[in-house]
């Protein structure tokens, strides 16, 4: 099919969109990937950009807009704005080709990003734990994100629960000291915390869930550096993530 030659206020229903790696910037892009021409960059959801993989493709409804100077002279390219509830995903890459972007640990511009590869070949021992955290990254976002409904949610949350509990070992993620004591059932106790709260558009994601003990949870939600101990918690547990998938 040949491709149509967009213009301003272009409205173009069900466009096959997919991430991807741009050669000039560091964050994770969109592009059109059939009719339209492929050089148009596409203003999307950051959080869809960062917690699908690369090559991860979406339809969706867009328009083509152009920014503007002041005298009404076009300021750049053409560029395609995705109506945010028509999105929905309709395919990831196969398992041994997941790539994805994360923001680089005390950036402030939130521009500078490092891309990674999950490994899923398990390992010796520790193949248990390597499977749960693949299948914490299979579930990261569901088919149709605008169209979650609660029993997804709650499957997908359990089991970034587990996995960071797992990944903690019975040792606080916050203080790194051992968990303050043992459950009934034998397991140590920590508490599930979303680095960046669910009602602030963060996401149930093996990177922002931390296993911390109460008091860090306390300490987090009332301390005065709360926020300072939340953002030294978010970035080790991105270390961790990273070390995890070159071990």
């Amino acid at each position: 099919m040949d491709e149509i030659d967009p213009k301003e206020g272009d409205f173009f229903e069900g466009v096959l969109l997919e991430t991807f790696r741009d050669g000039y910037v560091s964050r994770p892009r969109v592009r059109p990937v059939d009719v339209l021409p492929g050089w148009l960059k596409v203003e999307f959801p950051r959080h869809l950009r960062e917690e699908n993989p690369i090559g991860t493709r979406f339809r969706a409804d867009v328009h083509v807009r152009q920014k503007h100077h002041g005298d009404g002279t076009p300021n750049g390219p053409l560029y395609l704005r995705a109506e945010n509830h028509t999105i929905f995903r309709i395919k990831r890459p196969d398992a041994e080709k997941l790539v994805f972007a994360r923001q680089q640990p005390g950036t402030i511009s939130g521009r500078a990003y490092e891309y990674f590869s999950i490994k899923t070949a398990p390992k010796s021992a520790a193949e248990r734990f390597l499977q749960l955290r693949r299948r914490a990254y299979e579930n990261i976002v569901d088919d149709v994100p605008s169209k979650l409904v609660d029993a997804m949610r709650r499957e997908r949350s359990r089991l970034m629960a587990e996995y960071a509990l797992a990944r903690s070992n019975g040792t606080c993620e916050g203080c790194l000291k051992p968990a303050p004591f043992i459950r009934r059932n034998g397991e140590p106790y920590l508490e599930i915390h979303h680095l960046v709260a669910l009602a602030e558009d963060g996401s149930d994601h093996p990177a922002n869930v931390a296993a911390i003990c109460p008091n860090c949870h306390a300490q987090i939600t009332h301390g005065r550096d709360g926020s300072k101990f939340n953002i030294e918690i978010r970035d080790r547990i991105f270390q961790a993530e990273t070390q995890l998938d070159s071990a």
